[in-house]
């Protein structure tokens, strides 16, 4: 059994209406899944890590223009150090590596008070031999320096017995 529909000149154009609102309302949606996926892609994708030349002032790291160029070279083992031989090679001596010499210096002397510069053993005045120096590593935000700190030696100019050093200022963590 087949039955006609018969449909008015009106009704018509209204379908036609609405299928052609139904090609566009398509279109559309098949558009923005398009930008949805180029989005996805974009967002989840691989990327690469180089940057624009409009970006690099914003990346300027006070480190990297103090590291060691071909103009400044870094510090080296002192000379009068030797490493310590042992039978088949040559093993280095303990300790760090010293920091580079082009970094600035901010020097910290520590010194005895007044009254501690008294030999114990005649209380004569001590003078000064020398300085025991030890570097620490100073990052303050924007700003790299090196804090250097002197810890000053006395000694009895008559007698052996009454050499000082300036006890070592407390640190955060301890040095070995």
């Amino acid at each position: 059994m087949s039955t006609t529909v018969t449909i008015t000149a009106e009704e018509y154009e209204a379908l036609q209406a609405s299928l052609a609102a139904l090609r566009v309302v398509t279109v559309e949606r098949d558009l923005l899944k398009e930008q949805l996926k180029a989005f996805q892609r974009k967002l989840f994708a691989a990327k690469s890590e180089a940057r624009g030349s409009e970006q690099k002032d914003l990346f300027l790291n006070e480190a990297e223009a103090l590291a060691p160029s071909a103009a400044t070279t870094p510090a080296q083992e002192a000379e009068g150090t030797p490493g310590i031989e042992v039978a088949g090679h040559a093993r280095k001596k303990h300790g760090r590596k010293p920091l580079d010499p082009a970094l600035p210096r901010v020097e910290v002397r520590h010194e005895l008070p007044e009254s501690e510069r008294v030999c114990p053993l005649d209380g004569q005045a001590l003078v000064e031999i020398g300085v025991e120096i030890s570097e620490q590593l100073d990052i303050v935000p924007q700003q790299i320096r090196v804090l250097q700190h002197q810890r000053v030696k006395y000694a009895c100019p008559c007698c052996d017995g009454g050499i000082k050093t300036t006890p070592a200022p407390a640190r955060i963590i301890p040095c070995y």
